[in-house]
């Protein structure tokens, strides 16, 4: 199958992205980097919960775990995803994504 352009893959990050709202006085919230794997049908709608699939920090962690949450929380709250090319399915249909507040805040 063809792969995903960069833009096609900023594009689905910036919808995420758009819906996640780092938490309020995480320490080092800059450093709190969340990686979440996606699980996708063809109209961009979930077909099943997002899973937490890695950090920098370990589970546990009250910071950590808030972040976690919320970053799946807004994986929740933007599906489903748009403008995702059908014909590119077997590339996005599992997606894993990074979220890391230094990008949001311009670090």
């Amino acid at each position: 199958s063809a792969r995903m352009s960069m833009s096609e893959i900023a594009a689905i990050k910036h919808q995420i992205h758009r819906c996640w709202t780092i938490p309020a006085g995480a320490l080092n919230a800059e450093n709190l980097v969340i990686i979440i794997k996606l699980f996708l049908n063809t109209d961009g709608s979930l077909s099943k919960s997002p899973e937490i699939v890695g950090s920098y920090y370990r589970t546990g962690d009250l910071f950590y775990d808030s972040a976690a949450e919320s970053a799946r929380r807004a994986v929740l709250k933007c599906a489903p995803l748009k403008h995702l090319p059908v014909d590119k399915y077997a590339r996005w249909r599992e997606i894993t994504l990074t979220f890391n507040p230094r990008e949001m805040l311009g670090g």
